[in-house]
């Protein structure tokens, strides 16, 4: 199996890697059709951005800390703030006619319950954001970023769901993000996810950040977007000094419930 695609090529390894907890330098030629040096530079890569770690011979995985977690996993992790958090982002947020984004996290996922039941539409990569919707607010209209789908978020990915978007008028991006850089400002532990997430916010009017007050004591691989990049932050609580103050030097408005 031939991917000539090193983002398309990475996912597939991460995915073998997430399954069998290691994986062999000959495996990854032999199943992609790859010379050694090829294979070797896919894991320096990957390593590079905190999702694995290199041994002789191949790559083993990442500790917890930088490993990306399914979204059933993390649904259920603070729900009474994520809940308030998305009251107060519709609220400020989203009006009538709206076009919205909403990429997989499981804080975005929480905006379904709060959205109204007409007159918006809804753009989304994630299987299941669409299927809380379609339970949820059977009405809206709801059109699905194809492309390939992440075994671990539901979310599509690569070049294919990157061409949809880029073809998109957005009003209202909402994000999410699995911890905080202190110079740099909110990040995510999958590269690939992280394009979507960029290309969401490129070709919308605004961006929304939505994080709880337990992210800005976290860290993961990657950054997601620079706060310059971000119009707001909608938080359950208010943030640390620090993170305010990078927040506030670019302009980006706090919201708190």
């Amino acid at each position: 199996m031939r991917l000539a695609i090193p983002a398309t090529r990475h996912q597939q390894i991460l995915s073998i890697l997430r399954a069998q907890g290691e994986i062999r330098l000959s495996a990854i030629c032999k199943q992609f059709e790859v010379t050694p040096m090829t294979a070797w530079r896919d894991l320096k890569v990957l390593e590079e951005l905190g999702l694995l770690r290199r041994v002789r011979g191949g790559a083993k995985e990442q500790g917890a800390a930088n490993r990306e977690f399914d979204f059933e996993s993390k649904s259920g992790e603070s729900s009474v703030a994520k809940a308030l958090i998305a009251q107060a982002a519709v609220k400020a947020f989203v009006r009538e006619g709206d076009v919205l984004a909403m990429e997989g996290g499981t804080s975005a996922a929480a905006l379904v319950d709060a959205l109204p039941e007409q007159r918006i539409s809804i753009l989304t990569n994630s299987l299941p954001v669409a299927l809380r919707l379609r339970q949820r607010r059977p009405s809206l209209p709801v059109r699905v970023i194809g492309g390939s789908l992440s075994t671990v978020s539901g979310n599509t990915i690569g070049p294919e769901a990157l061409k949809q978007i880029r073809n998109c008028r957005i009003s209202t991006t909402f994000l999410s993000a699995t911890g905080w850089d202190p110079l740099h400002g909110p990040t995510d532990p999958n590269p690939l996810e992280i394009e979507v997430k960029r290309a969401f916010a490129a070709c919308s009017d605004r961006v929304v950040l939505l994080m709880d007050h337990r992210k800005f004591t976290m860290e993961s691989a990657s950054i997601v977007l620079h706060p310059r990049r971000v119009h707001a932050l909608v938080t359950d609580q208010p943030p640390p000094p620090e993170p305010a103050e990078l927040l506030r030097s670019h302009g980006v408005q706090i919201h708190v419930p």
